[in-house]
């Protein structure tokens, strides 16, 4: 199973984009990306484990490409905001993942990561696998996560 950066990733939004802007370290933010919301991932597994067994070595992509100004996008018609996406420096990710809770001496894998997806070395598309489109939107996953708040 190869999934995509998670929508839930950006659920920091909806409180970090009020003022109108999401931060974000995907760069240039009108990049496309690979993208999953986790309930994609789990009705994925759910159903490889109770449908038709196989042999031998399956590799299978989820995910559908996305721009984190689309999840912007997204992000602001939940909040009924104008939200654009902003992509942090990287002279400052240290300091902003620090602000997630990653502890200082920590920040490594994750600005790591983030460089190899900005660099194009995660998108979907690898020979021999198996890929199968999120059906899950960000929209989705913010307004399940703010009518989880209300209630």
């Amino acid at each position: 199973m190869r999934a995509g950066g998670f929508f839930e990733n950006f659920l920091y939004g909806l409180q970090a984009a009020q003022g109108g802007t999401l931060p974000v370290f995907y760069n240039p933010t009108n990049r496309k990306s690979t993208m999953v919301a986790s309930d994609d991932i789990g009705a994925e597994v759910a159903t490889l484990l109770t449908g038709p067994s196989w042999s031998g070595h399956r590799v299978i992509e989820l995910g559908s490409m996305v721009s984190a100004d689309e999840v912007a996008a997204q992000l602001g018609e939940v909040l009924k905001l104008d939200v654009k996406a902003f992509a942090v420096p990287r002279a400052g990710w240290a300091e902003a993942f620090q602000q997630f809770g990653i502890p200082k001496s920590h920040t490594g894998p994750a600005e790591e990561m983030f460089e190899c997806v900005n660099a194009g070395w995660m998108d979907l598309g690898i020979a021999g696998t198996e890929h199968v489109p999120g059906t899950t939107s960000a929209r989705d996953v913010f307004a399940a996560a703010q009518n989880a708040v209300k209630e």
